[in-house]
């Protein structure tokens, strides 16, 4: 979600631009052009922050944009001694951020909550929605190693890292995904996150129709390119779900506990399923009631969006 602040910010900027992060992360950004150079960062341990804050030093940055809201990521440009550190003043770190942006109490698009870090730079924004690319390359590699991903297909993620509140229930996707098999005669594959794969096998072992219903488990990059060829993508309200958006890929989004106002940003290509009731959004990672936020949406809607959805969506061919 922060793709839009991030060309906006390379149409604001002449010189280089870098980034820091995990390098499984920056993957996302090939093929968008957005940075000059990578630096490489985890964000575990002292010795590696260390090492961190002696490379930018050496460097002499002369701005530097903080996007996540961590004390430790304003720590690394404050103590890496890059000349204006911009971004919010939150979690007790406002000595160490030269240029703070403006904080509002309720709740904010996270969209929005980056974009005005461009308005805050004087720069324009030239984007409001995300936006990803998938390159050659990765298109390349990903049809080396997966020979046997046959389309058209429809797209689960059904875990959460966030937490079990925000999954539907696990025999509700499994009845989708025999829906699917057995009406719209197209595989399934289901698409665990890390640590989720037993949760996929559970979902997988009540399948009916196995022969059309597939557990794989992929880097950040070959989901990446395994979103863009979907037909669509049903998910729970975790982050491939923006991944897919930003690749203008039918979306369905299961939204469960989380107030919509944090991820909402136009989408001509994302459908939220969400329920009315009194104890949402409570933003919880786990339900202490009976979970009907996401237990009120049946198999049977989302699949009638589906057929919607693929009435006039054809998948990407390879």
């Amino acid at each position: 979600m922060a793709t839009p602040f991030l060309h906006s910010l390379r149409a604001h900027v002449k010189e280089e631009l870098w980034a820091i992060g995990k390098n499984k992360a920056l993957q996302l950004y090939n093929g968008n052009s957005l940075f000059d150079r990578f630096i490489p960062y985890d964000g575990k341990g002292v010795v590696p922050f260390l090492d961190t804050v002696s490379f930018i030093r050496a460097l002499n940055f002369r701005d530097g944009v903080i996007l996540p809201h961590s004390f430790r990521s304003a720590l690394l440009f404050f103590a890496g001694d890059v000349q204006q550190r911009i971004g919010y003043a939150r979690n007790q770190r406002g000595f160490m951020i030269t240029l703070k942006v403006e904080e509002v109490t309720r709740p904010e698009p996270t969209v929005e909550h980056y974009l005005k870090i461009i308005d805050a730079m004087g720069g324009t924004r030239v984007l409001t929605t995300p936006l990803l690319k998938v390159t050659e390359e990765e298109d390349k590699r990903f049809d080396e190693k997966y020979v046997d991903l046959n389309a058209p297909y429809v797209v689960f993620i059904t875990g959460a890292q966030y937490g079990p509140a925000k999954r539907w229930p696990d025999h509700y996707f499994a009845e989708l995904a025999n829906k699917i098999a057995r009406e719209l005669d197209m595989n399934v594959y289901l698409l665990p996150g890390f640590g989720e794969e037993e949760l996929a096998q559970k979902i997988y072992q009540n399948v009916e129709h196995k022969k059309r219903v597939f557990v794989k488990v992929m880097d950040i990059m070959e989901l990446k390119v395994c979103l863009s060829r979907a037909a669509a993508v049903v998910t729970n309200d975790t982050g491939p779900r923006h991944i897919s958006a930003a690749l203008s890929v039918p979306t369905v989004v299961l939204l469960g506990p989380m107030d919509e106002q944090y991820t909402l940003y136009p989408s001509s290509c994302t459908y939220v399923f969400s329920k009315d009731v009194a104890c949402r959004p409570c933003n919880k990672k786990r339900c202490d009631k009976n979970h009907v936020c996401l237990t009120s949406i049946s198999p049977n809607d989302v699949f009638q969006k589906l057929e919607e959805i693929l009435e006039v969506r054809p998948s990407k061919a390879h």
